[in-house]
C-alpha cells in the first residue's frame, strides 16, 4: 500500500515551468542503458567500472538546459544498487538531497536478467572462440521470467520511486523507459539471433516497460515516466535509422557495445527528457 503522506504532497515544487530551475541540481541514475558505456569520451577521469559516457542522454540534457548534474549511473546496475551500496560504490540515491529538482531513472533491466538472456540465447550459435572468451563456463539454457520476479521487480520500482521522493520531495521524477531493441515482428540479421530467439526476448521488454509504468502511476503527483520504449520501437536493431546496436558493432568506433544505444539513441533520449521536464 502507497504511503498516503507522499500522495498528499503538493504539486506546485514539482511543476512549475522548466525555466525557473535554470542552474538547479538534477541527479540522473540508472543501469547501463542510462550510463552508455563505449559513447564517444567517459564521463569519470580516469574511466571506471561504471562506464558513463560524457555524451549520454542525461548529460545532453543538462548542458542544453543549464542544469548542474549529478550522474551516478552504472552498468550493471539494479534497483538494489539504486537503494543500497554496491561494493565500493554508494547507493545511487545518496547522491540525492533536498535541493534536487530532477532525477531521471533508466533501471531494471538487470533486475530482469534482459542482456543475460539475450546472451543465453545467442550463446549457442557463438564460435568456438567468442564462447570461449564470452561464455568460459560454457552456455547455460534460457528460462522464462517467473511470476516472482517480476513481483520482486514492481515492489523495488515502488519502493525506490518512493525513497527518492523523501529525500528530494521537490524534485520531478522522470522514469526513462529502456530503448526498444527487436522489432515487433520478423527479424533481421543484426540482431544475432534466430527468429524463435527474437520471439522470446520480445516479452521481457514488454514486461520491463509494463511494470515501470504501473510503478510510476501512483506516484504522478511528482513522477512521470518518458516514453522511450514507444519512441524507439521503429529505432530498434533492424531499423532504418537505429538507436541501438545489434550484436555485432565496431567497439572501435566508439558509439556504444552490443544491444545497447548508441549516440543517435543518447541524443533522442535527451530530447524526450527535456520535452518530459517542460511539460506543466
Amino acid at each position: 500500500m502507497k504511503n498516503p503522506a507522499l500522495l498528499a504532497l503538493s504539486l506546485a515544487p514539482a511543476f512549475l515551468p522548466a525555466a525557473a530551475f535554470a542552474g538547479a541540481p538534477y541527479v540522473a541514475m540508472g543501469s547501463s542503458y542510462a550510463a552508455g558505456p563505449n559513447i564517444g569520451q567517459s564521463a569519470d577521469t580516469p574511466p571506471n567500472r561504471c562506464a558513463r559516457s560524457a555524451s549520454n542522454a542525461a548529460h545532453i540534457f543538462a548542458q542544453k538546459a543549464g542544469l548542474e548534474l549529478k550522474d551516478v549511473s552504472c552498468s550493471g546496475a539494479t534497483t538494489a544498487h539504486i537503494l543500497g551500496p554496491w561494493n565500493d560504490l554508494p547507493a545511487q540515491v545518496d547522491a540525492l538531497d533536498a535541493d534536487t529538482r530532477l532525477v531521471t531513472v533508466t533501471i531494471g533491466g538487470n533486475d530482469l536478467g534482459y542482456m543475460t538472456a539475450i546472451g543465453k540465447l545467442r550463446c549457442p550459435a557463438l564460435g568456438e572462440a567468442e564462447r570461449a572468451r564470452y561464455f568460459p563456463n560454457g552456455c547455460t539454457p534460457f528460462a522464462p521470467l517467473t511470476q516472482e520476479a517480476k513481483a520482486k521487480l514492481a515492489a523495488d520500482m515502488d519502493r525506490m520511486i518512493a525513497t527518492i521522493h523523501q529525500r528530494s520531495p521537490k524534485a520531478r521524477v522522470l522514469i526513462v523507459q529502456y530503448f526498444s531493441l527487436m522489432p515487433a515482428t520478423g527479424n533481421c540479421p543484426a540482431t544475432g539471433l534466430s527468429d524463435d530467439d527474437v520471439a522470446q526476448i520480445r516479452p521481457i521488454a514488454a514486461t520491463l516497460s509494463a511494470i515501470t509504468e504501473a510503478s510510476v502511476r501512483p506516484y504522478r503527483a511528482f513522477a512521470r515516466t518518458v516514453a522511450l520504449d514507444r519512441a524507439s520501437a521503429d529505432h530498434g536493431i533492424c531499423g532504418a535509422a537505429p538507436w541501438s546496436n545489434g550484436g555485432n558493432p565496431d567497439l572501435a568506433k566508439k558509439d556504444g557495445v552490443n544491444y545497447h544505444p548508441n549516440q543517435a539513441g543518447m541524443a533522442a533520449a535527451a530530447a524526450l527528457i527535456e520535452a518530459a521536464w517542460k511539460a506543466r
